[in-house]
This record gives C-alpha cells, sequence and structure tokens, in this order.
C-alpha cells in the first residue's frame, strides 16, 4: 500500500490572524517586480507577507503563481492587490494559492457584499469550485477540508481610500468575510482636498480614525506607506498590517546613492 499523502502545509504553517495574535503589527514588503529571488530574499530577511500589485502593474498568470510559490517557500504570506473587485480578479488570485487579497476602491457594503460572494464558499459566499488548482491543493486530500482551509485561511481586505469610503467604512469592514481593511493614504489624501499632504494635522486626523474605525469592527487594521509621519498616526492608532518597504523604491534610491557616491 502506498504511503499516505502528506497533510497539506497550509494547515500547519501559521495563518494570519495567528500571527496578529502573537506579534502584534506584521511587516509587508512589495516586491512589485515579482522577481522570485527578491521575493525571496524578503521572506528570508523576515517579512511576514508579500505584497504585488496587480491594480497599476498587470502581471502574467505564471508569473503570479510563481511569486506565490516563493513566498510560500519563504514562510511568508502572498499578498496580491488585484486589479477590482471583479470576479475574475479575486478567484484567479485565489487559484493561485494568494493568501490575503487586497481589493482597491471599495467604496460600499454592496461592493464588499460582492467580493464576499466572490472569495468564500458557501454558506460565506459563492467562490465557483475548481478542486484542482494550486489554491485547492491540486485536489490532493479531502476536498471538504480544502474548502474549509480556503473559507478560513485566505483574506479578502478592501481597500479604504477615498471620501466615500470613509462614509460607508462600518458597512464594508464589518460584514462577514471581510477580514479588514487597508487604509491607503496618498488616495484618500487626494479625495479629501489634501492631496499628499501627510503633515497636515486634519489629515493625519481622518487617517488615523479610519485605522481606529476598523479595529473597533474587530477587524484587521492595514496600510502601506514608509511615511515616517504617518507610520507613527497607524501605530498609535492601532494598525498591525503595514507594507513599509517596495523593491522598486529600494532599487531607485540604491542606484541614486550609488550615482551619487562615484562622483565624488
Amino acid at each position: 500500500e502506498p504511503p499516505a499523502i502528506p497533510d497539506s502545509p497550509d494547515r500547519t504553517r501559521p495563518d494570519l490572524a495567528e500571527l496578529v495574535a502573537r506579534k502584534g503589527v506584521l511587516l509587508g514588503c512589495a516586491v512589485d517586480t515579482g522577481v522570485p529571488q527578491l521575493v525571496e530574499i524578503a521572506g528570508r530577511v523576515g517579512y511576514d507577507f508579500i505584497w504585488i500589485d496587480l491594480e497599476h502593474c498587470p502581471r502574467d498568470g505564471s508569473a503570479l503563481e510563481a511569486f506565490c510559490m516563493a513566498c510560500d517557500l519563504n514562510g511568508a504570506l502572498s499578498t496580491m492587490r488585484v486589479a477590482d473587485a471583479s470576479r475574475k480578479s479575486i478567484l484567479h488570485a485565489l487559484e493561485l494559492g494568494t493568501r490575503i487579497i487586497v481589493i482597491p476602491m471599495v467604496n460600499d457594503a454592496a461592493t464588499a457584499y460582492d467580493i464576499v460572494q466572490h472569495g468564500k464558499f458557501s454558506p460565506l459566499g459563492n467562490r465557483g469550485f475548481n478542486g484542482g488548482t494550486r489554491g485547492m491543493r491540486y485536489g490532493l486530500g479531502n476536498r471538504a477540508d480544502a474548502i474549509a482551509l480556503a473559507n478560513n485561511r485566505t483574506h479578502l481586505i478592501p481597500q479604504i481610500e477615498n471620501a466615500e469610503a470613509l462614509d460607508n467604512l462600518e458597512g464594508i469592514v464589518c460584514l462577514n468575510g471581510i477580514t479588514g481593511a487597508l487604509v491607503g493614504p496618498a488616495d484618500l489624501s487626494f479625495s479629501v482636498g489634501m492631496p499628499l499632504d501627510f503633515e497636515n494635522p486634519k489629515f493625519l486626523s481622518l487617517y488615523g480614525s479610519a485605522i481606529q474605525r476598523i479595529r473597533a469592527c474587530g477587524k484587521i487594521a492595514a496600510t502601506a506607506t514608509g511615511h515616517p509621519g504617518l507610520l507613527r498616526v497607524a501605530l498609535e492608532a492601532g494598525v498591525q498590517l503595514i507594507v513599509g518597504a517596495s523593491d522598486l523604491v529600494g532599487a531607485r534610491d540604491y542606484m541614486l546613492a550609488t550615482r551619487q557616491s562615484l562622483w565624488t
């Protein structure tokens, strides 16, 4: 008789909620180039989750699957900001094996409801079933277990990034099936008439209050920024996930500094 198929590592690897409970604040790195070696480095130096952006940078499906594999192999939660809240965008990301799905420009509870319908199996939602994908463990093992793992260990995170979303925040975030929300300071600042004015006390108050309101819903609060003032406010407000590093920004700064040093 052949040996039993080993248990899925998804069952034994710490999940988002477990990591937040243990660490308090998780640090993320954006690897928007998708280069597997950079994903590996980010995981090995200790980032808890690794982000890739599809809203502004479309990607090939095979490259995205390799991104998820590299995250898993290096102990980081794969995080994908999809292009939009459509069924296609959310389902494709989940079938690749992505653990955290960030959805941009979610402005109302109706959109959040649709996100859950696309991203969770019944009874939470109405996700389409394909038992042979990477996100469903290639059909290995018990299918009921795979469905339960998919519902419990993948996470839907809408972005709160304009004035309308602020007005509807509780309706978006408190919905069953939504893990939390990410406050996006850049687009939010434009929407409220203070474009990139991250020193403005009025904006900082709005930004911090949004994070506090997410936490008050009993959900995970996230943000994406490397700005020192925003980071201070976010941490004081109780943020739990921070995307604070970027491969492209890091490469840019290194190239600028190296170019300067070569001429001095």
